[in-house]
């Protein structure tokens, strides 16, 4: 027997097992054609880190409204 036969035996035997195993599962009557499963949560949901905002100094304030200042005069 060469490889390719015993290979092309072997798809048969399993296709076989597959279409029996397909026959036996349709031909029950008490068991649904779709099967609905509750989906149950894994783990907790994902939730996003709170990043804490470090506070403004006044020194950066102050140079925000320099800036805005500076751009409402030039819009002028």
């Amino acid at each position: 027997m060469t490889a390719q036969l015993l290979i092309f035996m072997g798809a048969m035997v399993y296709l076989c097992w597959v279409f029996v195993r397909y026959w036996r599962r349709r031909n029950r009557k008490d068991v649904p054609f779709i099967e609905v499963v509750e989906d149950k949560p894994v783990s907790k949901p994902y939730r996003q880190r709170h990043v804490q905002k470090k506070k403004e100094s006044d020194a950066d304030r102050e140079w925000r409204k320099r800036v805005q200042d500076e751009i409402e005069d030039m819009t002028k």
